[in-house]
């Protein structure tokens, strides 16, 4: 128990988290599951939200949520399921980009070494905001929403959704992926570092 939350570990890599007595000085408190490289974590939020982190992630988030939104702050990769509260939209903060839902399934992955932050929809709406460029953009089932270097926001139609998630399911899935992008994965999931004798593509 930790304060007024309990924290139940349900199986092996999945931890629930569950608020016991709402206290208004609980919303101060922040938990911090952190996954190392080759690990991945199953998390239940105060609310019933999961989220699966992916390697080399981290989610932080209070021990309860209360106020007008539920909040929480991202480094990596997660794939959410997020209980539906229309009253209290659920936000994820990643990096400036900041990813707003009511009640949804998607993916963020925005790893340090890929350049790009993906949010990538299953199931839902989501409005992804970038404050100080004083953009938003609403993406549809199916859609992919982009943040390069650029700070610019793109939509991909038609992702490949079993590519995208492939991993929460512990799996690989390649579909024209250069040989850099497949082996920053394996470096990732199974805690190994690649060298390279000459840079990718090189013949």
């Amino acid at each position: 128990k930790y304060g007024n939350m309990k924290v139940l570990k349900i199986d092996a890599g999945k931890l629930s988290y569950q608020q016991a007595n709402i206290n208004r000085q609980l919303a101060m408190q922040y938990n911090t599951v952190s996954t190392p490289r080759g690990g991945q974590y199953q998390v239940v939020l105060p609310d019933g939200s999961k989220a699966w982190l992916n390697a080399a992630s981290s989610l932080k988030f209070p021990t309860a949520f209360l106020g007008k939104e539920r909040n929480v702050e991202l480094s990596g990769e997660a794939y959410f399921e997020v209980a539906h509260n229309e009253k209290q939209p659920f936000k994820v903060k990643v990096k400036g980009v900041e990813v707003l839902v009511l009640g949804t399934h998607f993916n963020i992955n925005s790893y340090d070494d890929e350049g790009t932050i993906k949010t990538t929809l299953l199931k839902g709406s989501v409005r992804e905001t970038i404050a100080d460029k004083h953009q938003a953009v609403t993406i549809a089932p199916g859609q992919q929403a982009q943040v390069g270097k650029d700070k610019v926001i793109k939509v991909i139609d038609d992702v490949d959704i079993s590519q995208v998630i492939a991993w929460q399911s512990g799996l690989f899935e390649f579909n024209n992926s250069d040989l850099a992008t497949i082996m920053r994965q394996i470096s990732r999931w199974y805690d190994v570092d690649v060298v390279y004798e000459s840079k990718p593509g090189d013949a």
